[in-house]
């Protein structure tokens, strides 16, 4: 039974992690969640990883789901 209580709670702790995201017509487009370093990965609504985004010295890097850069953004 502790076992089950401590799994439950780790999960509902990584289940916080995730931020959900919306599309202009208010509906659920996908998710994104942090890694510890940082990173973000995003998730269309079906679950499937669509790319990730990295953030170095002001300059966040986007890439799609093969590893391939595909943007900058720099603030």
């Amino acid at each position: 039974m502790i076992k089950f209580l401590m799994l439950s709670i780790l999960l509902a702790g990584a289940a916080h992690a995730d931020e959900r995201l919306y599309g202009p017509d208010g509906r659920s487009v996908g998710t994104a969640s942090t890694d510890s370093a940082g990173n973000r990965r995003f998730y269309d609504d079906r679950g499937r990883s669509v790319g990730t985004s990295s953030t170095r010295g002001g300059t966040t890097t986007f890439y799609d789901a093969r590893g391939r850069m595909i943007g900058k953004a720099t603030r």
